[in-house]
C-alpha cells in the first residue's frame, strides 16, 4: 500500500470486507504491506486495524501488497511489499483461528494467450490442489478470498450476497 494511494476508491471496497466480515470473521491488515506511517490512516479509513497477538478467537487477515499475488509458475520470484505468494496465503490459513485471508490482486502478466482470468484461474487451481477453497471478487480492484473450509467459503459468500455483492462479481474455479 502506498501513501499516494491511501483514500481511493479501491479503500472503499476494504471497508465493505470490513464491514461485511465483521461480526463473523474481523478484518486485521497484515502489516509487512503498509508502511508504518500511513498505518494509522488506513486503519480509520478502512475500519481494518494492523494484526497482532490482540485479535478475537476467529479472524481474517487482509494482505495489501502493492500489486499483487505472484502466478504459481513465478513462486521462485522473492515477495516484498510489491507481491505476495501462494505459499504465504497456505500458511497464513495454517492459523486454525483464521477464516479467511482476503488479498489484493492485480497481478497479471501480459504473456499472449494466457488472460488475466486464465491466471486467476491457475492461482485458484493451484490453492484448491492444496485442499483450500477460494473465489475471487473480479472488479477495478479485484480480490482472492482464500478459506480452509468449504463452510467458511459459504458463509462468506453469503455475508458479500447480504451487503449487495452480485453473484457476476464472484469467480469460482472450474
Amino acid at each position: 500500500m502506498k501513501r499516494q494511494y491511501l483514500g481511493d476508491s479501491y479503500d472503499a471496497v476494504k471497508r465493505l470486507w470490513q464491514e461485511a466480515f465483521a461480526e463473523w470473521a474481523p478484518l486485521y491488515a497484515e502489516p509487512r504491506f503498509m508502511p508504518e506511517d500511513i498505518r494509522d490512516a488506513f486503519t480509520v479509513i478502512t475500519r481494518i486495524p494492523m494484526l497482532d497477538q490482540n485479535h478475537p478467537p476467529r479472524y481474517s487477515i487482509f494482505n495489501d501488497p502493492d500489486t499483487g499475488i505472484r502466478s504459481p509458475d513465478r513462486a521462485n520470484q522473492r515477495e516484498g511489499v510489491t507481491h505476495v505468494g501462494l505459499a504465504t496465503i497456505v500458511k497464513q490459513l495454517d492459523d486454525r483461528a483464521v477464516r479467511c485471508v482476503i488479498t489484493f490482486d492485480q497481478s497479471h502478466h501480459r504473456e499472449p494467450g494466457f488472460s488475466p482470468a486464465d491466471q486467476r484461474k491457475t492461482k485458484m487451481l493451484c490453492l484448491r490442489g492444496k485442499g483450500l477453497h477460494c473465489f475471487y471478487y473480479v472488479s477495478h480492484a479485484p480480490f482472492l478470498f482464500v478459506f480452509s473450509t468449504l463452510v467458511s467459503l459459504k458463509e462468506a459468500r453469503a455475508r458479500l450476497r447480504g451487503v449487495g455483492i452480485p453473484d457476476h462479481r464472484i469467480e469460482m474455479p472450474q
